[in-house]
């Protein structure tokens, strides 16, 4: 066994899931509804292959002086359990897998004591399956999902057809020498920029539906909305002209609205970026995932044209120094803890490529995601964006429902659209006439 300290963006999870445990842990999963001759025990070794190939998989922790290290375990697979609901009526039969995957993907795992990964088969018919896969967020990221799944499809066929996985050559590093070399990074100047660019900062205070509990607790539902493909297209066109990225774009308007509910000009807001910065770790899974803050200037009644200017500098500065984890971010500004609120931003903005719903084929095998509801979260909003090339855009806001009503979470993002609209449409516009504008 191996034993090593953890990273410093394991150190922020285990205070974030330790300080506010909620209901249930940031769980990451694979849900994949499968049709067709599925050959089970196959399938089973394909995910004991990709667990023994990765460390992070094979992780636990245990506490030494009050303090977590993360324990390797030696290769030894893992228990995909083999649930059979074959013999029910068919609507029972998704009723009961919803219900068993929601558990598996909505439970509170104690990290010094319970597993964090878990793999289910469900046998609804000979040939339909529905598979789940989870890791806690302490040992994965979203990037670390897509390796996964590719990996299991990989090592599947190569089993069935008895050929050699060609896509899963030897991992030269693990997730274990990403903390020691993060660990000897010497992030001094980075670190300086990012306490000159934040201290001070004001915290975010929207107005709630209800009064902040003393302790933050993560219960959360989640409001989809669907932006039109004709506002999508606008909204790439704008940000083509001004040099910008669609993302800039979308979280300047985010910060628009956010200055209209709180009559802030200051805020932070939190985006996640991928935090691979060396290829040797592009396919290993574990928990790179940084989140940066990023201060808003909504000073001075700019108009949107501008604001998107001051957002694209604010941004590629961010991006260029997104190696800092943000916990030695906190730590150098000495922000304090507050057991009501998450440090510095209650709010985070992210643009997401993964599409659950997306179909595809495994030799003879039909796949496609199977639904399982939100991720909880732990900030106050969560507010996600996915890019529909064909449909537009889909919105989600996760958010407390110990701070907001559904109706008011639904107005919020009816308002975004309207402030989105009206930019694409004026982009001159100063922020005083966007307030007035219904799009």
């Amino acid at each position: 066994m191996r034993h090593l300290p953890l990273s410093a963006l394991q150190q922020r999870y285990w205070f974030l899931c330790t300080s506010y445990p909620g209901d249930a842990s940031p769980i990451l999963v694979l849900n994949w509804r499968i049709h067709g001759p599925l050959d089970v025990e196959a399938w089973r070794a394909a995910v004991d292959l990709v667990v023994d190939r990765h460390e992070s998989l094979r992780t636990n922790f245990v506490l030494r002086d009050a303090e977590p290290v993360q324990v390797v375990l030696p290769p030894a697979g893992i228990e995909t359990d083999l649930v059979d609901m074959s013999a029910l009526p068919p609507d029972e039969r998704e009723a009961r897998t919803a219900d068993l995957v929601g558990a598996r993907t909505h439970m509170l795992l104690d990290l010094a004591e319970d597993p964090l990964v878990s793999s289910s088969l469900v046998r609804l018919a000979d040939d339909h399956h529905v598979w789940c896969f989870t890791m806690h967020h302490i040992i994965a990221d979203g990037a670390s999902l897509r390796i996964v799944g590719r990996e299991v499809r990989a090592a599947y066929l190569s089993l069935v057809e008895g050929t050699h996985p060609a896509d899963l050559p030897k991992l030269e590093l693990q997730y274990g020498d990403f903390a020691v070399w993060e660990s000897e990074q010497d992030q001094a100047a980075d670190l300086a920029y990012w306490h000159d660019r934040l201290a001070g900062t004001p915290q975010l205070d929207l107005p709630t539906d209800h009064p902040r509990p003393a302790e933050k607790a993560a219960s959360s539902e989640e409001v989809i909305h669907h932006i039109g493909p004709e506002l999508a297209t606008g909204v790439v066109e704008l940000a083509r002209r001004s040099r910008c990225t669609p993302y800039m774009l979308l979280l300047a308007a985010l910060t628009v609205l956010l200055r209209e509910r709180s009559g802030q000009d200051d805020f932070c807001v939190g985006t996640p970026v991928g935090g691979r910065v060396r290829a040797e770790f592009e396919p290993v899974v574990g928990l790179f995932a940084n989140t940066l803050a990023l201060r808003t200037d909504l000073s001075g009644d700019p108009t949107f044209a501008e604001l998107l200017t001051r957002t694209r500098s604010t941004v590629i500065g961010g991006l260029q120094r997104q190696a800092v984890p943000l916990g030695r971010v906190l730590a150098a500004l000495a922000v304090p803890r507050d057991p009501a609120r998450t440090q510095l931003f209650a709010v985070v903005f992210s643009m997401r490529n993964d599409n659950a719903a997306q179909h595809s084929t495994l030799g003879p095998l039909s796949i496609e995601g199977f639904p399982h509801g939100h991720a909880k979260v732990l900030h106050d909003i969560v507010f996600d964006i996915w890019r529909l090339d064909e449909a537009g855009l889909r919105t989600g806001i996760r958010y407390d429902t110990a701070l907001f009503r559904p109706e008011t979470v639904g107005a919020m993002v009816r308002r975004y659209e309207q402030i989105l609209a009206a930019a694409v449409a004026r982009p001159d516009l100063r922020l005083s006439e966007l307030a007035a504008a219904d799009g």
